[in-house]
Protein backbone atom coordinates (compact mmCIF):
# COMPACT_ATOMS: atom_id res chain seq x y z
CA UNK A 1 0.00 0.00 0.00
CA UNK A 2 1.45 3.26 -0.83
CA UNK A 3 -1.07 6.22 0.21
CA UNK A 4 -1.95 6.74 3.76
CA UNK A 5 -5.85 5.55 4.74
CA UNK A 6 -5.99 8.09 7.41
CA UNK A 7 -8.60 7.27 9.21
CA UNK A 8 -9.88 4.83 6.81
CA UNK A 9 -8.32 1.70 7.77
CA UNK A 10 -7.14 0.10 10.68
CA UNK A 11 -3.98 -1.56 9.07
CA UNK A 12 -1.17 1.07 8.16
CA UNK A 13 1.52 1.16 5.68
CA UNK A 14 5.30 -0.69 7.74
CA UNK A 15 6.36 1.61 10.21
CA UNK A 16 3.84 4.25 10.26
CA UNK A 17 2.18 4.52 13.77
CA UNK A 18 -0.12 7.56 13.28
CA UNK A 19 0.23 9.47 9.70
CA UNK A 20 -1.76 13.02 9.57
CA UNK A 21 -2.38 15.01 6.58
CA UNK A 22 -0.39 18.42 7.33
CA UNK A 23 -2.19 21.62 7.44
CA UNK A 24 -0.74 25.15 8.38
CA UNK A 25 -3.56 25.83 10.69
CA UNK A 26 -2.58 23.16 12.40
CA UNK A 27 0.81 22.36 11.93
CA UNK A 28 2.34 25.72 11.41
CA UNK A 29 5.02 25.21 14.67
CA UNK A 30 5.81 21.59 12.81
CA UNK A 31 9.37 20.65 12.12
CA UNK A 32 11.40 17.79 11.16
CA UNK A 33 14.53 16.18 13.22
CA UNK A 34 17.76 16.09 10.97
CA UNK A 35 17.91 11.80 10.29
CA UNK A 36 19.87 10.22 13.20
CA UNK A 37 19.72 6.30 11.75
CA UNK A 38 17.92 3.89 10.46
CA UNK A 39 16.76 2.05 13.79
CA UNK A 40 13.07 2.51 13.28
CA UNK A 41 13.48 -0.42 10.56
CA UNK A 42 15.62 -2.88 12.95
CA UNK A 43 12.58 -5.33 12.90
CA UNK A 44 12.12 -5.81 9.36
CA UNK A 45 13.21 -8.47 7.37
CA UNK A 46 10.82 -7.23 3.71
CA UNK A 47 11.28 -3.68 2.73
CA UNK A 48 8.48 -3.02 -0.01
CA UNK A 49 10.52 -2.00 -3.23
CA UNK A 50 9.31 -0.52 -6.81
CA UNK A 51 10.60 -1.49 -9.83
CA UNK A 52 12.82 1.64 -11.06
CA UNK A 53 15.21 0.41 -8.08
CA UNK A 54 15.67 -3.23 -9.33
CA UNK A 55 18.57 -2.10 -10.90
CA UNK A 56 19.93 -0.58 -7.75
CA UNK A 57 18.64 -3.48 -5.08
CA UNK A 58 19.70 -6.50 -6.91
CA UNK A 59 23.00 -5.78 -6.03
CA UNK A 60 22.23 -6.15 -2.87
CA UNK A 61 19.14 -7.75 -1.78
CA UNK A 62 17.33 -10.57 -3.18
CA UNK A 63 14.11 -9.22 -4.95
CA UNK A 64 10.98 -11.30 -4.10
CA UNK A 65 6.91 -10.79 -4.34
CA UNK A 66 4.59 -10.79 -2.06
CA UNK A 67 1.84 -13.16 -1.98
CA UNK A 68 -1.53 -10.26 -2.95
CA UNK A 69 -3.20 -9.81 -5.41
CA UNK A 70 -0.34 -7.16 -7.10
CA UNK A 71 2.43 -9.79 -6.12
CA UNK A 72 3.97 -6.70 -4.73
CA UNK A 73 8.21 -6.90 -4.99
CA UNK A 74 10.07 -7.11 -1.40
CA UNK A 75 13.78 -6.89 -1.05
CA UNK A 76 14.23 -8.97 1.52
CA UNK A 77 16.94 -7.61 4.10
CA UNK A 78 17.25 -10.88 6.60
CA UNK A 79 16.52 -14.20 7.31
CA UNK A 80 15.62 -14.26 11.29
CA UNK A 81 12.20 -12.63 12.68
CA UNK A 82 12.72 -9.15 13.15
CA UNK A 83 16.14 -8.99 12.45
CA UNK A 84 17.31 -6.29 9.48
CA UNK A 85 21.06 -7.73 8.56
CA UNK A 86 21.46 -4.18 6.95
CA UNK A 87 21.16 -1.74 10.27
CA UNK A 88 23.88 -2.34 12.49
CA UNK A 89 24.43 -1.59 16.37
CA UNK A 90 24.54 1.93 15.98
CA UNK A 91 21.47 2.33 13.64
CA UNK A 92 23.90 2.58 10.62
CA UNK A 93 22.84 1.05 6.85
CA UNK A 94 25.43 -1.45 5.71
CA UNK A 95 27.74 0.62 4.06
CA UNK A 96 27.70 0.76 0.49
CA UNK A 97 24.57 -0.82 0.07
CA UNK A 98 21.20 0.49 -1.71
CA UNK A 99 18.65 2.12 0.93
CA UNK A 100 15.26 1.58 -0.62
CA UNK A 101 13.22 4.68 -1.14
CA UNK A 102 10.26 3.44 0.94
CA UNK A 103 12.86 4.18 3.72
CA UNK A 104 14.00 7.03 2.56
CA UNK A 105 10.79 8.69 2.21
CA UNK A 106 9.75 7.82 5.71
CA UNK A 107 8.21 9.89 7.60
CA UNK A 108 6.52 11.33 5.07
CA UNK A 109 3.74 9.49 2.81
CA UNK A 110 1.12 11.32 0.31
CA UNK A 111 -2.56 10.53 0.69
CA UNK A 112 -5.43 10.86 -1.73
CA UNK A 113 -8.37 12.52 -1.76
CA UNK A 114 -11.55 10.45 -1.27
CA UNK A 115 -12.12 11.46 -5.24
CA UNK A 116 -8.34 10.51 -6.08
CA UNK A 117 -8.33 13.96 -7.50
CA UNK A 118 -5.75 15.35 -5.54
CA UNK A 119 -2.03 14.02 -3.26
CA UNK A 120 -1.50 15.70 -0.16
CA UNK A 121 1.35 15.21 2.14
CA UNK A 122 1.27 13.52 5.40
CA UNK A 123 3.70 12.70 8.31
CA UNK A 124 3.76 10.33 10.63
CA UNK A 125 3.69 11.79 14.24
CA UNK A 126 5.15 8.79 15.76
CA UNK A 127 8.50 9.34 13.79
CA UNK A 128 11.14 10.52 16.00
CA UNK A 129 11.65 13.05 13.48
CA UNK A 130 8.55 14.62 14.18
CA UNK A 131 8.99 17.67 15.96
CA UNK A 132 5.33 19.15 17.58
CA UNK A 133 7.05 22.63 17.85
CA UNK A 134 10.33 24.01 16.50
CA UNK A 135 10.83 26.69 19.00
CA UNK A 136 13.91 25.51 20.58
CA UNK A 137 14.91 22.97 18.46
CA UNK A 138 17.74 24.59 16.13
CA UNK A 139 18.16 20.97 14.90
CA UNK A 140 14.73 21.21 13.31
CA UNK A 141 12.89 22.52 10.05
CA UNK A 142 9.68 24.22 9.62
CA UNK A 143 7.74 22.33 7.24
CA UNK A 144 5.67 25.66 6.76
CA UNK A 145 6.90 29.26 6.57
CA UNK A 146 5.09 32.25 8.36
CA UNK A 147 2.85 32.44 5.28
CA UNK A 148 1.78 29.42 5.49
CA UNK A 149 3.52 28.09 2.47
CA UNK A 150 5.38 24.81 2.63
CA UNK A 151 8.95 25.39 3.09
CA UNK A 152 11.54 23.76 1.56
CA UNK A 153 11.90 20.78 3.06
CA UNK A 154 8.62 19.91 2.70
CA UNK A 155 9.03 20.91 -0.88
CA UNK A 156 11.63 18.41 -1.32
CA UNK A 157 9.07 15.65 0.64
CA UNK A 158 6.39 16.07 -1.63
CA UNK A 159 8.03 15.72 -4.46
CA UNK A 160 9.78 12.66 -3.24
CA UNK A 161 6.82 11.33 -2.62
CA UNK A 162 5.34 12.04 -5.56
CA UNK A 163 8.02 10.38 -7.37
CA UNK A 164 7.12 7.18 -5.56
CA UNK A 165 4.01 7.26 -6.31
CA UNK A 166 4.37 7.07 -9.69
CA UNK A 167 6.82 4.14 -9.51
CA UNK A 168 4.86 2.92 -7.25
CA UNK A 169 1.97 2.63 -9.80
CA UNK A 170 4.57 1.37 -12.14
CA UNK A 171 5.07 -1.39 -9.56
CA UNK A 172 1.35 -2.51 -9.49
CA UNK A 173 1.07 -2.35 -13.11
CA UNK A 174 4.06 -4.65 -13.11
CA UNK A 175 3.27 -7.06 -10.18
CA UNK A 176 -0.43 -7.71 -11.89
CA UNK A 177 1.20 -8.85 -15.09
CA UNK A 178 3.04 -11.33 -13.46
CA UNK A 179 0.03 -12.53 -12.12
CA UNK A 180 -2.28 -12.58 -14.88
CA UNK A 181 0.68 -14.21 -16.36
CA UNK A 182 0.58 -16.70 -14.06
CA UNK A 183 4.44 -16.63 -13.83
CA UNK A 184 5.16 -16.53 -10.38
CA UNK A 185 5.50 -19.62 -8.07
CA UNK A 186 5.80 -20.05 -4.43
CA UNK A 187 9.49 -19.93 -3.46
CA UNK A 188 11.46 -21.36 -0.44
CA UNK A 189 14.85 -20.98 0.58
CA UNK A 190 16.63 -23.34 3.22
CA UNK A 191 19.58 -21.65 4.74
CA UNK A 192 22.26 -23.73 7.00
CA UNK A 193 23.46 -21.09 9.80
CA UNK A 194 27.04 -21.14 11.46
CA UNK A 195 26.05 -22.70 14.41
CA UNK A 196 24.60 -25.73 12.22
CA UNK A 197 20.87 -24.98 12.34
CA UNK A 198 19.01 -24.59 9.25
CA UNK A 199 16.43 -21.98 8.69
CA UNK A 200 13.90 -22.02 6.10
CA UNK A 201 12.31 -19.38 4.08
CA UNK A 202 9.02 -19.39 2.77
CA UNK A 203 5.53 -17.32 2.67
CA UNK A 204 6.57 -14.87 -0.97
CA UNK A 205 6.54 -16.02 -4.65
CA UNK A 206 9.12 -15.67 -7.48
CA UNK A 207 9.31 -16.21 -11.34
CA UNK A 208 9.46 -19.61 -12.40
CA UNK A 209 12.10 -19.28 -15.15
CA UNK A 210 10.51 -22.33 -17.05
CA UNK A 211 6.54 -21.23 -17.08
CA UNK A 212 8.44 -17.49 -18.10
CA UNK A 213 10.37 -18.67 -20.79
CA UNK A 214 6.95 -20.10 -22.46
CA UNK A 215 5.11 -17.10 -22.56
CA UNK A 216 3.22 -15.85 -25.59
CA UNK A 217 5.40 -14.10 -28.33
CA UNK A 218 2.86 -11.33 -28.05
CA UNK A 219 3.42 -11.02 -24.69
CA UNK A 220 7.08 -10.73 -24.61
CA UNK A 221 6.99 -8.33 -27.42
CA UNK A 222 4.69 -5.85 -24.57
CA UNK A 223 6.69 -6.58 -22.05
CA UNK A 224 9.94 -6.01 -23.83
CA UNK A 225 7.92 -2.54 -24.84
CA UNK A 226 7.63 -1.74 -20.86
CA UNK A 227 10.30 -3.22 -19.42
CA UNK A 228 9.07 -5.85 -17.80
CA UNK A 229 11.13 -8.44 -19.73
CA UNK A 230 14.70 -6.50 -17.81
CA UNK A 231 12.64 -6.62 -14.60
CA UNK A 232 12.15 -9.79 -14.38
CA UNK A 233 15.57 -10.78 -15.39
CA UNK A 234 16.76 -8.16 -12.91
CA UNK A 235 14.72 -9.94 -10.01
CA UNK A 236 16.17 -13.54 -11.12
CA UNK A 237 19.35 -12.12 -11.17
CA UNK A 238 18.86 -11.02 -7.70
CA UNK A 239 18.64 -14.28 -6.37
CA UNK A 240 22.08 -14.91 -6.17
CA UNK A 241 22.15 -12.02 -3.32
CA UNK A 242 20.66 -14.24 -1.06
CA UNK A 243 24.47 -15.67 0.00
CA UNK A 244 24.82 -11.71 0.77
CA UNK A 245 22.04 -12.32 3.70
CA UNK A 246 24.08 -15.34 4.65
CA UNK A 247 27.52 -13.73 4.90
CA UNK A 248 25.85 -10.67 6.78
CA UNK A 249 23.94 -13.33 9.07
CA UNK A 250 27.18 -15.12 9.60
CA UNK A 251 29.28 -12.03 10.92
CA UNK A 252 26.57 -10.88 12.94
CA UNK A 253 26.62 -14.10 14.74
CA UNK A 254 30.20 -13.41 15.39
CA UNK A 255 29.80 -10.03 16.34
CA UNK A 256 27.73 -11.32 19.37
CA UNK A 257 29.46 -13.80 19.97
CA UNK A 258 32.54 -11.32 20.80
CA UNK A 259 30.56 -9.51 23.18
CA UNK A 260 28.79 -12.52 24.84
Amino acid sequence: MDTAALNQSPSLPLFYKDPVLLRFEEHGDVGLAPPTDFGFARATVAIPLCVGEFAAAMRHYPIVFAMDEQASPIALVGIRRDDNLFVGQDGSWHAGCYVPAYIRRYPFIVTETPDKAQRLLAIDRGSERYVPSVAGRDDAEYLFDTDGKPTPTAQNAMAFCHAYHQDYTNTVAFGRALVAAKVLEPYHADFRLPDGSRRHLNGFLAVDEKAFRALPADTVAEWHAKGWLTLVAFHLASMRSFQALLDFNAQRANERKALA
